[in-house]
């Protein structure tokens, strides 16, 4: 077993998330403080887990599996609310707020896939610790 997948995998997702907070206030201007907020905490979130899981414990490989999870469930709900909103905007002349709220969209639907393959990822290896231990 790989002692370092874990806090890799979670490196690159804490990266990733805090990536994409900093891109949505690039393309969208200070109206997306909310994803860069939400991006930025959850990417924190993520590197700490990363760095409890170099010396594993079952609270740090719980919470490795457990955050990604919770992520998909925000991150979805958010991603669905946006797309109504959208739905909401195509028959006015609101534009601009259409173009951000398409990039927000995006960006959001795309943590939400990405924390959706973390969490498929992590649930495989901590089954596979799991059946290596017993």
């Amino acid at each position: 077993m790989n002692s370092f997948y874990t806090p890799m995998l979670l490196s690159f997702y804490g990266f990733f998330l805090i990536t994409c907070g900093i891109v949505s206030v690039i393309f969208i201007g200070m109206k997306a403080k909310t994803a860069l907020i939400s991006g930025g905490m959850s990417g924190i979130i993520s590197l700490a887990i990363a760095y409890l899981n170099h010396e594993p414990s079952t609270a740090a490989m719980l919470a490795a599996l457990l955050v990604p999870f919770a992520l998909l469930i925000v991150f979805s709900w958010r991603s669905a609310k946006t797309l109504f909103r959208i739905f909401e905007l195509i028959p006015s002349s609101a534009k601009e707020e259409l173009n951000g709220k398409g990039i927000a969209f995006l960006i959001i639907s795309l943590m939400a896939i990405t924390s959706l393959f973390v969490f498929v990822l992590q649930l495989i290896h901590m089954v596979g610790f799991l059946s290596m231990s017993s």
